[in-house]
Order: C-alpha cells, then structure tokens, then sequence
C-alpha cells in the first residue's frame, strides 16, 4: 500500500467561466478554448460556458454548460453557477473568458478565497453602452489581473482606471498548415463559388458587423478597383454575430444590394461562414486577404486574428492600421496597414500586393505566423498564471 506521503497530489482546479466557446465560430471563442488546453495539463480545468460547447472527449476539460439565450438568464445563471462552483470546488483561481463574465468571476473568487482574472478582447474595455459600463465595468476593474490580446487592448484596458502592472499582454497564436497549396485546391473552391479561375481574388472573413467596415469596402474600394481592372472578385466568408457584444449586424442582402448599387454585384461572392478544411481551402484558393475594419469610438477591433490566420496560408493582407490589427499585421511583412478610412490608399496597397509575383507573395506572410503559435500562447499563458499563484500547479 503506498504511503499517504507518497500519494500522486491531485491537480490543483482552475474555473473558466466564458459566453465564447467552440463551436462558435470565432476569434474569441478559439482564444478562450486554447486557453483552456493550455491549462488543462497543469490544473484540473472546470469550463463554465455555452450549452453546446465542445471542449472534446479526450481534452480533459470538466465543461459545465448554461443555456445561452436569453443573453440575461446566461449572465444571471452563470453567476449563480460560479458562485456555486467556488464555493464547493474551491479554484486556485478564476478566469473570466472575456469582460462581460467579469462579476461572475468575480463571485466564484470570493466564494473561493482567490484571485479572478479577465481575458479581454478590444471591446470589452472600450464599449460605451450605458448597462455594461454600469454593471461590468466595475468588476473589470475589480480584478486582480487582465490578460489582454493586443497593445491596443492593453492602452485601453488603461484608460479605465486600470493600473499597469494588473495588465499583461499576450500573444495570440496560429494554426500553420503546410504551403504552398495543392495545386487543385484554387480551381475547385473558385468553380464552387462561380469564381472565374484567372480572377485576383481578395478574401474577406468574419463576423458580419458594422465594425468589420466590408459594406464601405465594396463601395468605396471594390467598385473602383473593378472599374480599373474587372478581373478582380471578392469573396466574403462569414454570417452575422449570435451573441457578440454589442453587435451591429449586417445582413447578407445588404451587402448585395451595395455591390449592385456599385455596379459589381456579378464581382461580390458571399461564402457564408466556413470552418477547419473548408478554411483552410478558402485562403488557399484566393489572392489577398482584406480587412477594412472602420475606427469607431466604443467599438474596437482588439486583434484581428483572421490577418494572422491568412498569413499563416501564405497569404498577405491589406488592413486599416485601427484597434490592434497592428499586432496582427506586420507591415511589410505579412501585409500593408494604411490609415485608417483612406479608401484610396487601401486600392493603392491592393493593387501594389496584387502586382507581386504570385510565387513569392505569401512567403513572408507564411515566416510571420510561424513565429506566433498556440504552442507559445500556451507557454506565455502558464508562465502568467505561474507567476500570480503559490507553487500549487
């Protein structure tokens, strides 16, 4: 019989609590999952989130699921949840997926007796609406730590009132996949699209939203640039929001009824959203990834991490220097930032990356997001966590 001094010490439990998981599609939900594999082989990881969330069978995770709608009863239950959880699990520590789940954090670490930190993405420290600056912003300040995902995030994490040394930043990381692509790839995605095989096509991916700035896009660089060379096409990838945070949707239609007001709707293809090899084969299959993402006060892009992904297919980017894309994007590297709304200047950059040998156009792209993996997310993440805790993990 093994002595009771010899006995293997369990993992010390970690409690996430998130509105953003898998399979939600987004940059958010992927940051928040990663976040949950980094932890898992160090601390028992119990994941408060969505109903329908997804850690998988052999992930090690302990998911708890909530209803997600009504956005409200998602907000009051977790809360009570975490609470709960705190209490009778008693976390090392709590980590808020984003800023809105920063007074559910916030409960599960007084039950608990530990300290809560945030994850925050853009927004969640710049949004203007009246019930979340009454209701979340206090508890995003009440934190013992942030952890956010660009240099932008992090200014504006300041700005709240936050003091310096309770924010972190962290590098977001990339799935790689090899390159270059196979050869078939380009032709079969364009002829699914109705894509001319010898267009220069320029991608678009997200969520639908004002922020994402795709509509403006269409009139203001797309028109132009079909009118000068009609053998450019667009396509856009992606559907709007179900539950950002402050979501300003854009419909589908709308961005028709643009194009054929611009007089390209025969140039605009909209994909829809796509996810895993269907992605994959969409940055494959085009020539340059656009993100014309607008500045508006209260609504911040926090990272951009679709640019990141395009450029880990080997494929460049042009982008409004806005929010932080400039930690996704680096210039020249992997893309073109230009001033934010010079719509000029965004076609000027398209046409120059368009110009470039076809062969040479995304190796540098494809060198840039070798150098920002999961793998060192992972490790910046654990030696945060590591460095805020008694040698427990």
């Amino acid at each position: 019989m093994t002595p009771p001094s010899d006995r293997p010490v369990p993992p010390a439990p970690l409690l996430i609590v998130t509105r953003n998981f898998p399979p939600v599609i987004g940059g958010i939900e992927r940051v928040v999952a990663e976040a949950a594999r980094a932890l898992s082989p160090h601390f028992r990881v119990v994941v408060i989130g969505p109903g329908g969330g997804e850690p998988g069978p052999d992930s090690g995770i302990d998911y708890r699921p909530v209803a997600p709608v009504p956005a409200a009863r998602f907000l009051l239950a977790t809360h009570r949840l975490a609470a709960r959880i705190g209490r009778d699990l008693r976390p090392s520590a709590v980590l808020a997926g984003s800023g809105i789940m920063a007074p559910a954090a916030r409960a599960a670490a007084r039950a608990a007796g530990c300290p809560a930190w945030a994850l925050v993405h853009g927004l969640d420290v710049t949004a203007r609406h009246p019930l979340y600056r009454i209701f979340f912003v206090p508890s995003i300040r009440r934190l013992d730590g942030l952890l956010a995902n660009s240099r932008a995030t992090a200014r504006a994490a300041c700005r709240l009132g936050i003091p310096e040394a309770r924010i972190g930043q962290i590098t977001l990381g990339v799935d790689r996949p090899e390159w270059p692509v196979p050869e078939d790839v380009r032709e079969r995605v364009r002829r699914v699209w109705g894509v001319p095989p010898e267009a220069r096509l320029l991608l678009f991916v997200g969520r639908l939203t004002v922020r994402k700035g795709i509509g403006p896009f269409i009139e203001n660089v797309l028109a132009p640039l079909v009118a000068a060379d009609p053998g450019i096409h667009l396509a856009v990838v992606g559907a709007a929001p179900l539950r950002a945070l402050g979501r300003v949707a854009v419909r589908p239609e709308d961005l028709e009824q643009r194009a054929a007001r611009s007089g390209v709707g025969a140039h605009l293809h909209l994909v829809g959203p796509l996810t895993g090899g269907p992605l994959d084969e969409a940055y494959f299959a085009s020539d340059l990834f656009v993100f014309p993402v607008l500045e508006r006060a209260g609504d911040m892009e926090g990272f951009g991490l679709v640019a990141l992904e395009a450029a880990a297919h080997g494929l460049a980017t042009v982008a409004f220097a806005t929010g932080g894309i400039p930690d996704a994007v680096s210039d020249p590297e992997s893309g073109d930032l230009v001033p934010p709304g010079d719509y000029p200047a965004m076609g000027r950059a398209i046409c120059r990356r368009l110009a470039e040998d076809p062969r040479n156009r995304g190796q540098a792209a494809w060198r840039f997001a070798g150098e920002r993996s999961w793998a060192r997310f992972a490790s910046e993440l654990d030696a945060w966590v590591r460095a805020r805790l008694s040698p427990v993990a």
